[in-house]
């Protein structure tokens, strides 16, 4: 199957490409341009505004749902500025798995790379719906209720005073709240969707190792040819490698800043509804909320964590080999590319965090520290 990722992203690079962080094969200045200009327009004012607006707030105790979503607002800022500083980098990393190397002939292979674009193509189709339908009820509240601004901010005397100022100031805030909300729906499933395919690599990695000969029908050439075979399967689990590390570098703080914000605002979270004396509408959105947070930092542990396993695997797929029927040269490969194998494939938030369910925990964990401190303020 070619253009894998094409495929798999195709709804994830539509909309990124609409609000500029997915670079066109085309006009590339212009891209960058307006790359900039949307991300400067849609997230400075609002994290300026909301930055202000908490250095103002007396009580810190005492935060709404609004609030919430401001403060995650800020550490959006951080994690979508590498699509826009790095967009290039980024492409490359996205259509990695496009290369022809990867091109797929056997019917085994054909089905693991399949359920994984099955799985991508669910997986963003589902984010990015159930975004947009919070989007919508945000924009719908936003129109109804002109007199207030969509997100807690903070704004001068004069801008409250002056009906035009007041509206560029609402259609701002509004904006950053819109691409935010496009540009996560589109993001998370992306960046674990590319582990997935890693995942699915490694698979077919296995499979090759496990059967050397299986494409060998002249006796007469078996050695050389499952030699060959053999650096076909060395070459594909140096260049998966080389994805581990590009990946890594492409998207470590982009992960990193949603780790950092989801565990604070889970904290807040979780601080307010222990407050709250009954479920009402205000409860209900907010554990909602907690909901989209928790599942965002599962989605991209679960990936992580399925590269992980895969990778540890690698040295049963060449014990289970026939590497006894075969030459002396490839059986002393076997054992260079099991030792090598020994180390898992790993991908890390910031450099800090391995993307594993462990970490999931871990979140958990400080997020639960931080509710523990605030109640006791």
């Amino acid at each position: 199957m070619e253009k894998v990722a094409a495929y798999s992203f195709s709804l994830n690079i539509r909309v990124m490409k609409v609000i500029g962080l997915y670079p066109s094969n085309s006009y590339q200045n212009l891209h960058t341009v307006y790359a900039h200009v949307i991300y400067i327009l849609a997230m400075i004012p609002a994290t300026t505004l909301g930055l202000l607006h908490f250095v103002f707030t007396e009580d810190f105790t005492n935060f709404t749902y609004n609030d919430f979503i401001m403060v995650a607002m800020v550490f959006y800022t951080f994690k979508f500025l590498p699509f826009v500083k790095n967009s290039a980098q980024i492409k490359n990393c996205i259509h990695y798995f496009d290369d022809p190397f990867y091109t797929v002939v056997q019917e085994k292979h054909r089905e693991i790379v399949k359920e994984c674009v099955d799985v991508c193509r669910r997986n963003s189709k589902v984010f990015f719906v159930g975004c947009i339908a919070g989007l919508t009820g945000f924009i719908g509240q936003a129109i109804l209720n002109l007199e207030e601004l969509p997100l807690n901010v903070w704004i001068p005397k004069f801008v409250k005073d002056r009906a035009i100022y007041y509206y560029i100031v609402h259609f701002l805030v509004m904006l950053g709240a819109i691409y935010a909300v496009l540009a996560c729906g589109t993001i998370d499933p992306l960046i674990g969707g590319l582990v997935h395919q890693a995942a699915a690599q490694v698979q077919v990695l296995k499979e090759n190792l496990q059967h050397l000969d299986a494409q060998v029908h002249n006796e007469s050439v078996k050695y050389e040819a499952v030699y060959f075979q053999l650096k076909n399967c060395v070459q594909r689990h140096q260049k998966i490698l080389n994805f581990v590390k590009e990946y890594q570098e492409c998207f470590s703080p982009v992960v990193f800043s949603q780790f950092a914000g989801s565990s604070l605002v889970i904290g807040l979270l979780c601080f307010q509804i222990s407050k709250l004396l009954t479920i009402d509408v205000t409860a209900l959105i907010m554990m909602n909320y907690l909901s989209v947070l928790f599942f965002q930092i599962f989605f991209y542990c679960y990936y992580g964590t399925l590269l992980i396993e895969e990778s540890k695997t690698l040295p049963n797929a060449v014990y289970m080999s026939k590497w006894y029927e075969c030459s002396i040269s490839t059986q002393k490969a076997l054992g260079v590319l099991m030792e090598r194998s020994q180390k898992p494939m790993v991908v890390t938030a910031g450099k800090l965090f391995d993307l594993s369910l462990a970490t999931f925990t871990t979140i958990l964990r400080r997020a639960y520290s931080l509710l523990a401190v605030l109640k006791n303020y």
